[in-house]
Parts: structure tokens; C-alpha cells; sequence
């Protein structure tokens, strides 16, 4: 690991041939599991005899090595930097990087804030010292690349105070910093102001020289949000006169020298959009301390937003200060909007002209519609000008909603009649009067309704949208068309179905439409009238209201995605998904449908792009298996035949992020499967049960819900070639860990719940040693619950004697430890009604028929074990039951390697093992009768001395209700 050969390392990676690049990266890679690899790096990068580019080149690697390996995850097999090593980093970092180039600098900049991350300031007490004796040198140098350099890496590392919860280590390390740095940040701040004003008042400065300080003020800025995030600090509180007379400066003074050119004007926008950060800051979190200051600020605000352009560049700028004024709206400082004309002006001169289109919202309509989408869709949280602006609007009517609603109501009657005299060229009014009326909707609680009060919706939907909807020509005033899609779409609950119905077939058109955006929105609004529920949860919409035109619909959808750019569209896909699962699924829809979605299939695994249109495939593909099975078993052989190549490609080629989702598929092919079970499937059982198939947590749990499948559908097959030896492998990985032991019960239950006994019984031994372990190495709540199940479901499916003679053949009498330590205390833990059925019913066959607690020794178990079902039995319902979860949506960042996602459509349905037993409750009372029959006068006494007096009333309850007297 010597300076040349690193260096030619370096360069080589630089190379646009990929055979040098590639061995070069992977001599990098193996040199890096060698001790000190990370500070023969950096002592490269601190060479300024060596190439510049290899320098950058190696403080890239040096901070991307750090990243992996300074504080590797339990679960990373990369060999961690030692302490040694460690040490000799942050002894040599602070000072190489502010002598470093600024491109290099930036590098090791972040390379600090990732060990900050982890070692500051416990670990690396001679940081903040070292910064700021750094900063005090270079200061008074006024060497400002170094100073940013400070300022960004103290920036860097106190960002953790933004946003962390607020506990008292976070805040014992928030006192540390505000001890040590506060003082000399608002000294570099005020010193940097007064070189601006002096540089500025000498004949305005060169942006040469303006640039740096603007930056060091912006910096200073970021690290005052951070250091007041989680409360005033008193040193902020005790000099707020000089940060805010320097804030509000920054507001309302011009700098030409700067703002003649894009980039310098950029520069200035920075520091007043941290600026107004900042004072919203305060305004939410410290309003008293700050309410002499609001109305200042207020004012320049308002004046500093009549003067910015309407140009993206500035977008940021806006955005913040609007949001300035909308937190001023709702606080107490709300009579600042009280004066008359103040609210008409607002409207006027920030409302209106931010609502409107700008040439730069058109450009992103045709140029990026998913990025047009993102900042226009329904939910989206990205602050964009639009959005803003209308939320200045809700803010203000929280206080005057009668003057806001009459303005606005005025203001969209305006906008439509100037539409109206001239449609060609003043169709953005009729934009803009859309826009007001969908972002000032209320939501109602529950968040699928909404209300206005702006205008008559049923009247304004006639009138305004249905001309768009209704228009032949599905390429014209397209954005005009999107906003009118959006509007039915955020109205949906308020437009009476027999008009929806018949606008039905125009959306089916809207999905012929060129732009992406309107065909993705009449995809989306389709989609979503499809959830719609009426009073009582029922569905407004079913199959009989789309089964018309559902061919067309179907076939629409699928040329959709032929569009340039829409091949991966997850509005459309998602729509497909939906339709799938409210439609009549008839051969002639299912035959095209499943050809079109393998196709699209085939094509997006040669290279898996967006998470989501992905998610929303498999979910389509589940959905129309499941739908189109249950409706007529005879598709299954055709649905085999189409989708088994997809699904050989996805494992032949170990597509990685669709394996889980591959599993899932599988599983579910089984389950509707006849036996015997195909060759084709037994090809898949066996690479099922290779340890190799296990390797990765990620596919585990769609693994075992394939093996479940196979369990279930093909019991006798296990009995040969070893196979049951190779399932109770897998259990015994899956169940010593943590992050996988719930997987590992859900075979076990399976193999006990599908096999007969005599199989498994030479096994027993083997699974509770394998458990017994577990509970003593590494026990929690969940295990410990899923150890309940098991037991449990094992003593209903094969009697309690059974249960204590394999657990006792473990270890004498160990049963009873299990009993009085675990299954006792923990029994009221249980919960799912299929679960607390089970439990329940087995607990009480243990204490009605098992002679291990029958016997007088076991006395006290029995009671506490009766205490406990009760107990279990008596919570409230709404505590245990858990509802049936309506489909959830992806979250929208959804990635594929960190986590296994679930097939909603696909999903294992809940087996309930005890059909016959409707009542847990009467079930207990009637064997606790049986029982008292056998040995009249013994329980009572047992009941009232183990009991809780609160379980021995609600006994008694059940026994009244179900007619069961025990004495």
C-alpha cells in the first residue's frame, strides 16, 4: 500500500476503459481490508506533489470507506477501521482539510461530519477545540475558503440536533456545543457582516470577494437553526437584538455587485432563505421572546417577496418567506393581517401571481411529467410556489374566513369570465381558478372527503370541468385537461354516482391522451373513484358499473404504457391493479390481461428501474391469479403456462430485487394448485430447501411463505428423500435469530399443523432443544409469545399428554419450569383472535384434561393458569381484534435491497385451526363443568384463592352467560 502503488490505483479508476478501471477498483477492494488502508489515503490526499484528480479520486474512496466501515452494522461482513487507526484519522483530518483545495476539502469535509456522526463529542472531545482555534486563525487571515471549510464541517456534525427527539444525552451534547461554539459563531458572524457593509459601502464590492462572506453568513445561519432547533438557547436569547438586526438587513438591503449576474443573485438568496428559516423558527417555537421583532419582519417579507421574479431560480427564496408569512397567520400576531386592504393586497401582489402558471411550470408538464406530478399530486409533501401560496391563504382564513372566502370567491369568478372572453388565450385563468379551488379544499377527518367553501362543487363541476371532461379532442389545453382530471379526482366523494358512472367511459378516453401527465392523472382518478366508500364502508363503486366498457378500459390501459416515457407509468399500473380487484374477471379478460402483464414482466426484469411500477406489477399479476381462479379454476393450467417462463427468468438470473416478490407468486400458485402437485413445482420445492436459497435475509420471509405453500399442498412428499430433516434445518437458522425466529415458528406450525404425529415425533427433541436454547440464550417478548402459539397449536392438534412427555424427554420435569416462568405470566400477551382463540382453548384443555396439572402438587399452577386465561379472555375486544387492513398504498420510497415487501394480493390466508370452537369463553365454562362434575366442591375453593377478585366477577359472568354454573 505504498503512495505510487495507491496513485496508480487512483488513476487507473479514472480510465474510460473498463478493464484498467475495473482492476484497479478491485485491487482497491481488496487493499482495503488491510489495517491502515484508510490512512495511507488520506496521506495521499495530503501529498501536493501528487495529480489533483487522483487526489479527489482517493478523498472519494477515503470518505466512502469511512462510511462503510468507521461504524460497520452488525449484520456487514467488511472488517471495522481500528482504534489505533481511528485515532491517527482525526488527529490529522481538521488540518489537512482546511489546507486542502476547496474540491478535495469538500470531501474531507463530509469524511469529519460521517466520524462526527459517530464520535462527536463523546469519542472525539478535541474536535470543537481544534475547529475553533481553526476558525479564530483563519478569521483573522480572513482566509474565507478556510473559514466556509469550518463552517461547513461545524454545520455538518451539528445537524444532528435538528429534528433527533429531544432526550437528555441529546441535550447534555446540545450544552457542550452551545458552551463552546455560540460565542465565537456570533463573533464571525458579526465580523463578516461588517467586511459586507464596509466592502459594499467602498464602491459595492467585487463578487469575487462578496461571494465567500455571503456563504459564511449562510453557514452561520444553518448553524444558528441547528443550535436553537430544540429550544432557545439563553446566550441566543441574550444577544437576539444582534442577530436579528443583522437577519433583517440581509432582507431588505440590495447588493448589485452580486445581484447583476444569476449565480450572484443565488448567492444572496441563500442567506435570506436561511434567513427566513430562522425567524419561522422562532416565530413557531419561541413567539413570546420574538413577538417584538414579528411585525418588522413581516413587512420586509412582504416587500422583498413584491420584488422577486417569478423565475425558478428563486423558488427556494419564495417558498421560505411565503412560509414566514403563513406561521405569522396563524399565531397570535394574526392582527398583523387585520388592517384594512392588507388581506386584498396578499391576495393581489403574492397570491395570485405565484398561483399562476409560469413558462417553467409548462416546460416540466411536457419535458418531466413524474416530477410535474410529484409537485402536483394530491398528498405530495414538496413545497413549490403554488402550494405555498395557497397555504398562506388556509393560514390567514383561520382567522378571517369570511373575508378570505368572499376575496378568493371573487377572485375565481374574475379569473373564469376573463377565461370565458378569450378560452385561447387566457386558458391559464381558468388554470389558475382550478388550482385555487383543489388546494384550498379541506380535508374532513378520516382523509378520504373533502369540502369547499369557496364554491357550489356539484355546480362548479358542471360548468367548469365538465366542458374538459367532456371535450373530444383528449390532446388539447392539456394542462387544462390534467387539472380538470384533479379536480374529479380530489371531489370524488362529492360528485353523485350516476354522473360518474356515465363520465366512466371519458376517463377510458383520457387514458388515449398523449401528454403522460393526463393519462397518468385519468389513470389515478379512475383508480381512486374505485375506493370510494359510501356510509357503512360499502364500496360506492362495483364490477357491474365498470363491466360495460371494461375490454376498452383494459385495453386503454395497456397502450398507455406505450407511450414514450410511460413504459414504467405507476399511476397506470396501479390503476391496473385496482381494476383487477373490483372487475368481473371473465376468461376474455383474463387471457389478455395476463399476456399483457408478463410481457411488461419480461421486459422490466432485464433491468429493474422504479420500485413502485414494479410493486404495483406483481400486485396485478396476484390479484388477477387470485380473482380469475376463484371465479374459475380451469384458468390455473393457462396462468402456469404464461407466467412460469417470467418467473424461471427471475431465478435463473437471480434478479435479486424480485425474488421476493417471485416466492410470493409461487406460493400462491400452489395454494390454488390440485394435487398431485406438478414436476415443475417439486423442481422449485427442492431449490427451496438448499441452504444456498437462504442466504439472504431479505428473501426470507417470501421463502417461507412459498414453503408454507408446499407444507400444505404436499404433506407426503416430505416424508421422502430427507426432506423433513432439511424443513426442520431451515427452522432451527431461521428461529436462533432474532430478526428471523418468527419466520422460523411459521414452518414449524406448519409442519405440526400438516403432519400426522407419528412423523414428527422423532423430531421433538430435536425442536425443543433448538427452542429451549433460544429461550436461554437470547429470549424476548416476541419469541416468547411465538413459543406460546406453538405450544399451544401443538397441544390442540395432538393432545396435552404429547405436549409435557416430549418436552419432559428434553429435560425432566422441564414443563412445569416452561409453564410457571413463561406460559402463565406471558398468556395475557397474546393477541389476533385467531391467536387468542387458540391460546385460550389450549390453556384450558392443560388445566381440564391434563394430568400434569390435575394432580394436587400442581394446585396453585392450575389457579394461576385459570387467573391468566380470564385474564386473556376478559380484555376488551377492540384491544385484540385486528382489523382486515385495507390494501396499503407503497410508500413512495420504497427501495428494493433493504427490506422484503409484501404481496398484499398474494397473501397467506389466516387458517383458523379450531373451526368447531366458536366461543373461547364457553368453551372454558363448559370444560371447567365438566371438570367440577367429575370432583364436585374442589374448584371453588381453588377459584377463590388464585383469582383476582376482577377475574373471579368476570367467571362468574361467563358462567352466567353461557349457562355453565362450575359449583
Amino acid at each position: 500500500m505504498n503512495p505510487e502503488f495507491l496513485s496508480q490505483c487512483f488513476l487507473h479508476t479514472l480510465s474510460p476503459a473498463p478493464e484498467p478501471r475495473r482492476a484497479a477498483e478491485a485491487k482497491l477492494t481488496e487493499a482495503a481490508d488491510h489495517p491502515n488502508y484508510a490512512l495511507a489515503v488520506l496521506r495521499l490526499v495530503s501529498e501536493p506533489s501528487v495529480d489533483e484528480q487522483i487526489r479527489h479520486a482517493a478523498a472519494v474512496n477515503f470518505k466512502n470507506h469511512l462510511r462503510t466501515r468507521w461504524a460497520p452494522s452488525p449484520e456487514s461482513s467488511l472488517s471495522p477501521i481500528l482504534d489505533a487507526e481511528k485515532d491517527q484519522i482525526k488527529t490529522l483530518i481538521v488540518s489537512l482539510m482546511l489546507s486542502s483545495t476547496p474540491r478535495i476539502q469538500s470531501q474531507l469535509s463530509e469524511s469529519l461530519s460521517l466520524i462526527g456522526k459517530h464520535d462527536f463529542p463523546k469519542s472525539w472531545p478535541t474536535l470543537l477545540p481544534e475547529l475553533i482555534s481553526s476558525l479564530d486563525a483563519v478569521s483573522r487571515n480572513n482566509d474565507y475558503v478556510s473559514v466556509n471549510g469550518v463552517l461547513g464541517t461545524a454545520n455538518s456534525i451539528f445537524k444532528k440536533f435538528r429534528y433527533q427527539y429531544k432526550t437528555n444525552d441529546l441535550l447534555l451534547e446540545l450544552k457542550y456545543c452551545l458552551d463552546n461554539f455560540a460565542a465565537p459563531l456570533l463573533e464571525i458572524f458579526l465580523r463578516t457582516a461588517v467586511l459586507i457593509d464596509s466592502t459594499v459601502s467602498s464602491g459595492g464590492g467585487s463578487p469575487v470577494t462578496l461571494r465567500p462572506l455571503f456563504e459564511s453568513q449562510r453557514l452561520c445561519c444553518r448553524i444558528f437553526y441547528s443550535l436553537n432547533f430544540q429550544e432557545l438557547p439563553e446566550f441566543f436569547e441574550d444577544n437576539m437584538d444582534k442577530w436579528m438586526n443583522e437577519f433583517k438587513k440581509y432582507l431588505t438591503t440590495t447588493y448589485p455587485a452580486l445581484e447583476g449576474s444569476a449565480d450572484g443573485l443565488a448567492v444572496v438568496d441563500d442567506l435570506r432563505a436561511a434567513v427566513c428559516e430562522n425567524i419561522s423558527l422562532y416565530m413557531e417555537k419561541n413567539e413570546e421572546e420574538f413577538k417584538g421583532y414579528v411585525e418588522g419582519f413581516a413587512l420586509a417579507i412582504w416587500t422583498l417577496l413584491a420584488n422577486v421574479s417569478q423565475s425558478s431560480s428563486r423558488d427556494r427564496l419564495a417558498v421560505t418567506a411565503i412560509k414566514f408569512l403563513t406561521t405569522v397567520s396563524t399565531s397570535v400576531q394574526h392582527v398583523l393581517f387585520a388592517n384594512e386592504g392588507v388581506i386584498p393586497q396578499i391576495c393581489q401582489s403574492i397570491v395570485i401571481p405565484n398561483v399562476r402558471l409560469r413558462d417553467e411550470d409548462e416546460e416540466l408538464f411536457e419535458m418531466n411529467y413524474i416530477e410535474f406530478i410529484r409537485r402536483d399530486m394530491e398528498g405530495s409533501d414538496l413545497d413549490t410556489r403554488r402550494r405555498i401560496a395557497c397555504e398562506l391563504l388556509k393560514g390567514i382564513a383561520t382567522n378571517y374566513r369570511t373575508q378570505v372566502t368572499e376575496l378568493v370567491a371573487v377572485q375565481i369568478q374574475n379569473l373564469l369570465t376573463s377565461y370565458a372572453a378569450n378560452p385561447v388565450a387566457n386558458w391559464k385563468d381558468k388554470d389558475c381558478a382550478i388550482y385555487l379551488v383543489v388546494s384550498l379544499a379541506t380535508k374532513k377527518a378520516g382523509g378520504m372527503s373533502v369540502s369547499t367553501d369557496l364554491v357550489d362543487v356539484q355546480n362548479f363541476f358542471a360548468q367548469v370541468i365538465l366542458p374538459e371532461l367532456q371535450s373530444q379532442d383528449v390532446n388539447g389545453f392539456s394542462m387544462l385537461k390534467a387539472g380538470a382530471l384533479k379536480f374529479f379526482t380530489v371531489f370524488r366523494s362529492l360528485i353523485p354516482k350516476p354522473l360518474a358512472v356515465q363520465l366512466f367511459p371519458e376517463l377510458v378516453r383520457f387514458l388515449g391522451a398523449e401528454s403522460n401527465v393526463v393519462h397518468s392523472y385519468a389513470a389515478s382518478c379512475i383508480e381512486k373513484l374505485l375506493l370510494v366508500k359510501d356510509e357503512g364502508g360499502r364500496p360506492r363503486y362495483n364490477a357491474a358499473d365498470i363491466t360495460p366498457f371494461l375490454q376498452v378500459l383494459m385495453r386503454n390501459l395497456f397502450n398507455a404504457m406505450k407511450f414514450p416515457e410511460s413504459e414504467e407509468n405507476q399511476y397506470v399500473m396501479k390503476c391496473i391493479m385496482r381494476v383487477l380487484g373490483v372487475a368481473e374477471i371473465s376468461p376474455e379478460i383474463a387471457a389478455p390481461c395476463i399476456a399483457g402483464l408478463t410481457s411488461i414482466l419480461n421486459e422490466v426484469c432485464k433491468n429493474p428501474k422504479n420500485p413502485i411500477f414494479n410493486h404495483y406489477l406483481f400486485e396485478s399479476v396476484a390479484v388477477l391469479v387470485r380473482r380469475a381462479c376463484e371465479r374459475d379454476i380451469s384458468l390455473i393450467p393457462a396462468f402456469e403456462t404464461s407466467l412460469f417462463p417470467s418467473l424461471q427468468i427471475i431465478l435463473a438470473n437471480d434478479v435479486t430485487e424480485f425474488l421476493p416478490y417471485a416466492f410470493q407468486l409461487l406460493a400462491q400458485l400452489v395454494e390454488l394448485s390440485r394435487p398431485p402437485i406438478s414436476p415443475n413445482y417439486m423442481q422449485i420445492f427442492t431449490l427451496l430447501l438448499s441452504p444456498d436459497s437462504w442466504k439472504r435475509n431479505s428473501n426470507v420471509p417470501a421463502l417461507v411463505r412459498l414453503l408454507q405453500a408446499f407444507l400444505q399442498k404436499a404433506p407426503h412428499e416430505l416424508n421422502q428423500e430427507g426432506r423433513l430433516s432439511q424443513v426442520l434445518g431451515i427452522f432451527n437458522r431461521l428461529v436462533a435469530s432474532p430478526s428471523t425466529d418468527e419466520q422460523g415458528f411459521y414452518v414449524l406450525n406448519t409442519v405440526i399443523e400438516n403432519l400426522d404425529y407419528g412423523v414428527i415425533a422423532p423430531y421433538m427433541v430435536h425442536i425443543w432443544n433448538a427452542l429451549f436454547t433460544r429461550l436461554q440464550n437470547k429470549r424476548t417478548v416476541k419469541f416468547v409469545k411465538s413459543l406460546l402459539i406453538f405450544m399451544s397449536l401443538f397441544l390442540v392438534k395432538h393432545g396435552s399428554a404429547n405436549l409435557v412427555d416430549t418436552m419432559n424427554a428434553v429435560q425432566p420435569n422441564i414443563f412445569m419450569v416452561i409453564l410457571e416462568q413463561f406460559w402463565i405470566p406471558n398468556l395475557k400477551l397474546i393477541t389476533g383472535p385467531i391467536e387468542v382463540k387458540l391460546a385460550a382453548v389450549a390453556s384450558s384443555r392443560l388445566i381440564c384434561e391434563s394430568p400434569a396439572l390435575l394432580d394436587a402438587p400442581a394446585v396453585r399452577h392450575w389457579g394461576k393458569m385459570l387467573d391468566s386465561i380470564v385474564t386473556l379472555l376478559s380484555r376488551p375486544e377492540e384491544d385484540r381484534v385486528e382489523d382486515e387492513p385495507e390494501m396499503p398504498d407503497i410508500a413512495e420510497n420504497v427501495g428494493y435491497t433493504a427490506t422484503f415487501v409484501n404481496l398484499y394480493n398474494a397473501g397467506k390466508k389466516e387458517e383458523d385451526p379450531l373451526k368447531d370452537i366458536k366461543d373461547p369463553k364457553q368453551f372454558l365454562v363448559a370444560s371447567l363443568a365438566n371438570l367440577s362434575a367429575q370432583t364436585p366442591g374442589r374448584y371453588p375453593q381453588i377459584i377463590s384463592e388464585n383469582l383476582d377478585p376482577a377475574n373471579q366477577t368476570a367467571l362468574l359472568q361467563f358462567c352466567t352467560t353461557y349457562n355453565c354454573p362450575i359449583v
